[in-house]
């Protein structure tokens, strides 16, 4: 059997390790190639060393049983409506903070720069090849590491602070000052999914969604609603909808809460990491002024002045 550590000493090194190699891609542009195969198989591999190999690991030194811990299973039919319609809050929170960004800094509504060049990209790529690089592997190593491990690890200290802190590295750690707020919005939408459902499969599927999105369709839908011209109306119309797949997104959180009342399956997997740990403004300090998060967050705040 392998050794076991204790996850508040190997946890944050895992956090640490993933923002080191990501930056040392993105800085010797690791993922550039002569041609379009070229860059989406280094992307691939990139995606491999970055994530699934240190996860794998993390999980190995953490015992055999410990994949089980992480809810990794396959998704359940009765939480179909859940994903749609909380796939429809994580698409339209994320286009509203990016309009309500745009509207207080005085510019234009316009796609990001990253959707813009995933679109680019796609236009001259196969689809499989976009689909693996770009949507399905990130989504299943990303959610691995944020919404599995972290979430798990980090759940003693409460949900607040478990779903907060993923959120603020898995947005640290796409350095991107401009998309920041929406990809720690995202964050907290996964992770509260994640709890809600209990299944990191779910939490794979609706970032999948997410990807093909922002890569085909996000610049037809900005067109469609920007399209009146008039700001105000753009903006009521994201609210509108924004707060409609919200309530519908809860509705079946409800029931799904209700299905495990019924059933007197109220989740208890993670009741033992909860055993030992702080709560309150006591978690919050131990987590939040931990030295990793600390460096990830100075990482993170280096390369955004570096860059603009």
């Amino acid at each position: 059997m392998a050794k076991k550590f204790k996850s508040s000493g190997i946890a944050p090194l895992l956090i640490l390790f993933v923002f080191i190699m990501t930056l040392t891609v993105r800085l010797f542009n690791l993922t550039s190639g002569k041609s379009v195969d070229e860059i989406f198989m280094k992307t691939i591999v990139a995606q491999v060393v970055i994530f699934a190999l240190p996860a794998l690991f993390y999980i190995r030194t953490r015992g055999d049983k410990y994949f089980s811990n992480i809810n990794a299973s396959a998704m359940i039919p009765s939480k179909t409506l859940f994903c749609i319609y909380t796939l429809g809050v994580l698409v339209i929170g994320s286009m509203l903070i990016q309009f309500i960004v745009y509207a207080i800094g005085g510019a234009e509504y316009s796609v990001s720069t990253t959707g813009q060049e995933l679109s680019a990209i796609s236009e001259k790529s196969g689809f499989s090849y976009v689909f693996l690089a770009l949507c399905l592997i990130p989504a299943i190593c990303e959610e691995f590491v944020f919404r599995g491990i972290l979430l798990y690890e980090y759940s003693g200290y409460g949900k607040f602070c478990a779903i907060t802190l993923s959120s603020l590295a898995f947005a640290m750690l796409h350095f991107d000052i401009n998309g920041f707020l929406s990809y720690f919005f995202c964050g907290i939408v996964l992770g509260s999914a994640y709890y809600i459902t209990q299944n990191l499969f779910i939490t794979m599927i609706l970032h999948l969604a997410n990807n093909l999105f922002s890569i085909y369709a996000i610049t037809l839908v900005s067109q469609m609603i920007m399209g009146s011209g008039s700001t105000v109306l753009s903006l009521f119309i994201l609210i509108s909808l924004f707060l409609l797949t919200l309530i519908l997104s809860l509705r079946e959180a409800s029931i799904i809460y209700w299905e495990y009342a019924v059933g007197d399956a109220v989740m208890k997997k993670n009741d033992k990491a909860q055993k030992g740990r702080t709560h309150g403004i006591y978690a919050i300090t131990e987590v939040f002024l931990s030295p990793v998060f600390l460096v990830c967050a100075l990482l993170f705040t280096v390369m955004s002045i570096l860059v603009f």
